[in-house]
Formats: structure tokens, sequence, C-alpha cells
């Protein structure tokens, strides 16, 4: 609220001045008022006495490295000092709420909702909440924008990637000057945070039932919760020690995923809110030292973005795609089979039928004549569930198809 009441007392000096010392005097206040403000613009540009936080990000006033403060621009939410409530959907869509301290919680919405009250309303003001314009301190540089290390990867665009490129050249971990210019490593100091943001995690060697082992690429999408805990308390080890709670959660569900390797990339079950996430991954974010109360982040999503064998020799490998191709021609066999079947099943009805068909047209056919009709029917009857056990197709005009039926009834007896 400082620079809004610094510009309020140089606006009524303004009036002041036109009133008792004329035009001059309001030119040199007019002069004041756009000095003022083009101090605090630069102030806030450069991080100073006042902050300009980007939509969707988190910053945080230090005194030295104590936290005093933390400025966060996320529309509907807001960081609340003690206790406060996530909440976060199951797998049904049922609202569920987890317990937070010092976190970045929905604003009150909805009154009648308990959580949602000790919440409370967001602090944020309008000059914070419509411009992102957050004040510092007047005692800049000894109350200041924190400046911490992110550790960088990133999964590369997929136009960037061969067809046949290996796992790792999906990661990138490059860092950019200003100028396009690669910096070396990996870790940079920032000043900001963002609210949600993605991060692969690779996983080597996983071994599934089958015994075969594969590397598997996920891409996880987390929701900060409680900053603290990566700023302040794990810094530059919270996205290594991150990684590693998701990359033993994923080693133990494949080995122990019925069906092994095959069923698994075969599954279609790997996608955003898939089973994967929920049976793998979900129940990470919850319990005393779940995801959220030990790292302060949400796990909102996991999608497998690729899958391939570790290193085997070349045999290995040609004795999966042989194994492959013997399942898919035994399955052909089955499936010619089964159609064959179908096919004896429906010309052998169809005749039996016929042959029916001619007794009942008939309202004066001889006895004997009768009596063979119904010698056919019972044998085509027979034929059929032989043929059928047997597997022989029914040949139309062979030697399958040697009973003639007569397209009309026989004329009956004078």
């Amino acid at each position: 609220m400082f620079p809004i009441i610094v510009l309020l007392a140089e606006f009524a000096l303004l009036a002041a001045a036109w009133w008792f010392l004329g035009i001059a005097g309001a030119a040199v206040m007019v002069f004041s008022i756009l000095a003022t403000i083009a101090f605090f613009y630069n102030a806030a540009k450069n991080k100073q006495q006042m902050s300009i936080v980007k939509e969707g990000t988190i910053e945080f006033v230090v005194a030295g490295e104590t936290l005093l403060n933390v400025l966060e621009n996320v529309r509907d939410w807001h960081y609340k000092e003690g206790k406060g409530y996530l909440p976060y959907l199951d797998e049904n869509k049922v609202e569920h709420f987890e317990k937070v301290k010092d976190a970045i919680v929905p604003d009150l919405k909805d009154p009648t909702k308990a959580q949602e009250v000790i919440n409370g309303p967001s602090r944020k003001s309008l000059i914070e909440e419509k411009l992102g314009f957050f004040w510092v301190s007047a005692l800049y540089p000894l109350r200041k924008i924190f400046k911490f290390p992110i550790v960088h990867l990133r999964l590369k665009p997929e136009t960037s990637v061969s067809q046949d490129a290996k796992i790792t050249d999906w990661l990138d971990s490059t860092i950019k000057d200003s100028d396009g210019k690669v910096i070396p490593g990996d870790t940079t100091m920032e000043t900001s945070l963002l609210w949600k943001f993605p991060r692969p995690v690779l996983v080597r060697d996983v071994e599934f039932k089958d015994l075969f082992k594969a590397n598997i690429l996920v891409r996880c999408s987390y929701q900060m919760v409680m900053p603290r805990y990566l700023v302040f308390e794990w810094r530059e080890r919270f996205f290594p020690l991150l990684e590693q709670a998701i990359q033993g959660a994923v080693i133990d569900y494949c080995r122990n995923y019925t069906g092994g390797y095959t069923k698994f990339i075969k599954s279609g079950s790997t996608g955003s809110q898939s089973r994967f996430f929920w049976d793998a991954l979900e129940k990470l974010n919850h319990g005393a030292r779940g995801l959220i109360q030990e790292f302060g982040v949400y796990l909102r999503d996991a999608v497998v973005v690729q899958i391939e064998l570790a290193e085997q020799d070349q045999r290995t490998k040609d004795a999966i795609k042989a194994n492959e191709l013997a399942r898919l021609e035994g399955q052909a066999k089955v499936t010619k089979a089964t159609a064959d079947a179908q096919a004896i099943g429906i010309v052998a009805t169809a005749e039996a039928n016929a042959l029916t068909s001619q007794i009942n047209a008939s309202q004066h056919m001889p006895e004997a004549l009768l009596a063979r009709y119904q010698v056919d029917i019972a044998r085509l009857q027979v034929e059929k569930a032989d043929k059928i056990k047997s597997g022989v197709v029914w040949v139309e005009g062979g030697g399958n198809a040697s009973i003639v039926i007569p397209t009309t009834p026989p004329a009956p007896n004078p």
C-alpha cells in the first residue's frame, strides 16, 4: 500500500500547488508525480522496492535468507500463513481436502464449506490482482526479492526429435543467455517459481515380471502447494529427490504389472489421467511422507511419453519379434477356423431349413417322400456337427454338397 499512499499524497500536493502557486507550481508537481511513477516502475522491473510478479508465478521477500513474505500472482488462489486446506479430486471425481501449512490455497468462494472458510478470502489488493505490482519494502536492499537455484530439465518438442532417436535424446537441460548462446551447466539463479509446472522423469532399466527391461520416460505435471520446501529447505536437491520418489513408484508398479512388458506397452492406459497414473503415482501425493507433506508439491497427472527396451543383444530383440509374429500368425489361424465353422453352420442350417420349408409347403406329400426328406434333414444336422468339429470347410458344389434339393415341391399324386 505504500506506493499508493505516496501517489495520493502527491496528487493532493499537486492540487494545493495549483491553488496556491499557479501554473508553474502545478508543472513542478506534475513532473514530480511522473518521476515518482517512473521510479516505482523501474524499482518493480528491477525487483527492488517493488516487483512485477508475472501471472502464475511466486516470489519471496527475505531479510538475508529469512522469509518475510510470499508474493503470489495466482488467479483465485492466495498464500496463507498457518493452517489451510488443499482441494483435490480422486479418480471418481469426488472432492477431498488435505490439511497444509503456509501454502497457496483457493480463495473463499462458498461460505457453506468449512474448509474454504478456514482458508479465508484473498489478501491481494486490487493493484496486485489486476496489474501484478507487489510492494516489497522501503528498506531495499536489506529486504529484497530472494534468488534461489533451479535445476533445469525439459522435454524437447516432438518435431525436433527423430523417429529413431534414443529415449535420452528427448531430454534437454541446456541453458541459454539473452542472446541465445548455450551456457555451461544446468542450474540458474531465479527470482520466481512457477505455480504449475511440467517435469520429465526418466526411469532406467525397469524390470517387468516377464524379465524384460525397459527405459520409461514420464512427463509429470505438478502444482506448488508449500513453496518453502523447494526454495528454503531442499533447494538444489529438490528435483533429484522428487525424481527418485517418482522413479521408485514406477519401478514397483512395473515389477508387479500382470502380463509384463508386452501387455504394458499395448494397454493403451498411459495417457492423461490413466490407470497408470492412478495406480502407480497418484497415491504418492498423500500421507505424512507423501509428496504434498514432504516436498510441498501436488502431482496432478503423469503421462508416459516414450518407452524403449533397455540395451540387449540383437538375438534377444529378434526373438521377441519372432515370438510376436508367431503369436499373430496363430491368432490368424484360430480366427480362420472360427470363421470356417460359422460358414459350415450357416450353409447346413440353411439347407435343413429349405427341406423343412418343402415339407411345410406340400400339404399332400406322400408318406414315403416325406420320410425321405426327414432323413435328409437329420443327415444334414449330423454332417453340420461333424464338420464344425473337424474344421472342414463346406464347399458349395463340391463333395460335401452332393444333396440336391428341389426348388419346387413335387406335384401331389392324383
